[in-house]
């Protein structure tokens, strides 16, 4: 890792008030900026390829300075920290990193917010971001890898009328959790995305780091469902007493999903918006069937091409 220094790469801490979820993404990397912003589409090329040639500071021991307290992680295989803890004051704010052995992380700016969230927010909204708000052409491999990879993040074109069903959502008063099947590698582009399109601010889950050669061999990963239920569970035991709505698309998953986390926290579940992409009889007939068992225990579910920004009023 000769040059390489470690970078704080992703961060969020979300706390209900006694319990603080904290979960980052630590690389190493010879960069030190990854903004996103006005590159040009080689530029966007070169820091997508830094970031899968990155290496994942892998089973390492962090400590998180912040203003009133310091606690002690461990990345895991993927160089990823995440838990929960309960502090007798909540920090407000993250002031330094260090691995242990005292070597100092870099922290970008303008890449996420280093302050604890505190909601206060009856409703959260979770939402999918790839062919739910951003147009990401998961179905189509070859068109999907051309986006990602060589359309400057200026050029993305949003999914305008879930967007503004989001937005509509947030000003009405729900606060937005975003949770996608991407790599971390696509934080900061995904990040940057979202500012430039002026979604509402929210912490960010993503699937575990993955190299290079494992994205060009094609590696199989582990059932991508399972990294959106773990964290739909983590998120909804750490509010309990929030109503959720649930937003994604049908390029995956999201619907059987959303329907196990409905069946497994019916009181918690009032709505499940699921974007129609692609034509799926499999997701049609899951619809079908239960539509009207899920409006008698008081969930709502809606399937279509596109909503109207009044949905859910």
């Amino acid at each position: 890792m000769r040059n390489k220094k470690p970078v704080l790469l992703s961060f969020h801490a979300i706390s209900n008030g006694s319990t603080t979820l904290v979960f980052g993404q630590l690389i190493y990397t010879r960069y030190r900026k990854f903004s996103f912003t006005d590159y040009s589409r080689m530029e966007t090329f070169r820091r997508l390829a830094a970031l899968y040639l990155a290496n994942r500071s892998r089973n390492c021991r962090v400590e998180l300075v912040f203003d009133s307290a310091t606690i002690e992680m461990k990345t895991d295989r993927n160089g990823l920290f995440f838990g929960k803890r309960n502090f007798k004051k909540t920090p407000a704010h993250l002031e330094e990193v260090r691995i242990m052995g005292n070597t100092e992380v870099h922290i970008p700016e303008n890449l996420y917010t280093r302050h604890v969230r505190h909601l206060d927010a009856h409703t959260l909204v979770i939402s999918d971001i790839d062919d739910t708000l951003l147009h990401s052409f998961i179905s189509k491999k070859l068109l999907k890898f051309k986006t990602l990879m060589l359309t400057r993040v200026e050029k993305r074109k949003t999914v305008d009328n879930m967007v503004r069903l989001v937005n509509r959502l947030h000003e009405d008063g729900a606060a937005l959790f975003y949770l996608s099947n991407s790599e971390q590698n696509l934080y900061p582009l995904i990040y940057r995305f979202l500012r430039q399109n002026n979604l509402p601010p929210g912490p960010v889950f993503l699937k575990h780091f993955r190299k290079m050669r494992h994205v060009l061999t094609g590696r199989k990963l582990p059932r991508k469902d399972l990294h959106k239920l773990e964290i739909l569970e983590e998120i909804i035991q750490l509010f309990p007493a929030k109503s959720f709505v649930l937003v994604g698309d049908n390029t995956q998953n999201d619907l059987s999903i959303y329907m196990q986390a409905a069946a497994d926290y019916p009181k918690q579940i009032i709505e499940i918006v699921i974007r129609r992409v692609v034509e799926s009889e499999r997701n049609q007939l899951i619809v079908d069937e239960f539509t009207e068992e899920l409006r008698s225990r008081g969930i709502g579910l809606h399937y279509a091409d596109s909503f109207p920004e009044s949905l859910l009023q």
